[in-house]
């Protein structure tokens, strides 16, 4: 999830909600005018531009707008939606139907799987289609380096402090903290952070300004491919997972285009998405045969061995119950 964030200004009480886990500020109402080509929406960035170009006729792409900015006309229009599992929340307000995906769900891993258990009614009106782990994206010094062994670790590291790089998402920075394991671990990071502002995060560390962000795989790659002062690291610890989902809006009449979604669960796309830290939510048994066609020095980042991939973790909507609490704790762990 990635939305704009001010530590200086403080957060706003609902934008803090929504960053935690959604507010739930939209609804889709409304039929489609017939003779209207079906329309994809996915906010921008959230989709694999390698795959939308092969979108098939007569399916359009509107990805001007993130989701919560998106009006009753532009969601009246709607006949699949793209997000990422940030936006679950705010998805869970909007009317659904059942994504009848029966082939593509039963292709899907472990982790998919277990995912799915997690979001109640939601998970008969969501499709999984692709998954890349937050990692630590880096720029080479002798600090950081030296703390790569460390993992998520290496965030607390006091020669870090006002040099890192966070998501906008108050729930993610929470749950790595409560995975360190460490005294007052989430005032810690805070403290740690130049800014909470994934949108921006490659350009704070061209700059120089950041030494680490943290950010989803699949929007590194590029950057390592041109600049050799970057590095990644997928902590051994494992990572929380950034899932992309499709979801169809109640009112349409349109299938989800199946054979859209194969292609790139298959060669050569798959192949084509992995080298961007794109992964299908297939088995690693599955995705081997693409190992090989990766660059040498990538194949354990972008397809980890199963016991790394194992240990990684989704984040399921949250309560509102749950929102407050972790909305309380952020506003009280404010350094």
């Amino acid at each position: 999830m990635t939305m704009p964030f001010d530590p200086s200004s403080g957060i706003r009480r609902r934008h803090l909600l929504k960053m935690i886990g959604g507010a739930g500020l939209i609804s889709l109402v409304g039929c489609r005018a017939s003779g209207v080509k079906p329309r994809l929406f996915a906010p921008a960035g959230v989709l694999p531009k390698t795959w939308t170009m092969e979108l098939p006729d007569p399916w359009q792409l509107s990805s001007a707008k993130a989701l919560d900015q998106w009006t009753q006309a532009d969601a009246a229009q709607a006949d699949l939606l793209a997000c990422t599992d940030g936006w679950l929340g705010t998805l869970s307000a909007v009317a659904l139907q059942p994504i009848e995906a029966a082939p593509l769900r039963q292709q899907l891993d472990p982790l998919a799987q277990q995912f799915l258990k997690t979001l109640g009614p939601l998970a008969s009106q969501v499709l999984p289609v692709g998954v890349s782990p937050w990692v630590l994206l880096i720029r080479r010094d002798s600090v950081a380096d030296g703390n790569k062994r460390l993992g998520w670790q290496m965030l607390l590291d006091p020669q870090l402090q006002g040099q890192i790089v966070f998501p906008a998402s108050p729930r993610l920075v929470i749950d790595l903290a409560d995975r360190l394991d460490q005294p007052d671990a989430l005032q810690r990071l805070r403290r740690q952070a130049l800014t909470f502002d994934d949108r921006q995060a490659v350009n704070w560390l061209l700059k120089g300004a950041a030494k680490v962000v943290v950010l989803p795989l699949q929007r590194c790659l590029s950057l390592l491919r041109r600049d050799p002062r970057m590095d990644v690291i997928l902590p051994n610890q494992g990572a929380p997972l950034h899932w992309t989902l499709l979801a169809r809006p109640k009112d349409t009449k349109e299938p989800l285009p199946q054979p859209w979604v194969e292609l790139a669960w298959r060669e050569p796309m798959r192949r084509r998405l992995l080298q961007e830290g794109w992964r299908a939510p297939l088995p690693t048994a599955v995705l081997d045969a693409d190992r090989l066609q990766l660059p040498e020095r990538w194949r354990s980042l972008v397809l980890p061995p199963d016991h790394l991939w194992n240990r990684c973790w989704s984040l399921p909507p949250l309560s509102p119950e749950q929102r407050i609490s972790l909305e309380q704790r952020w506003l009280a762990s404010a350094p």
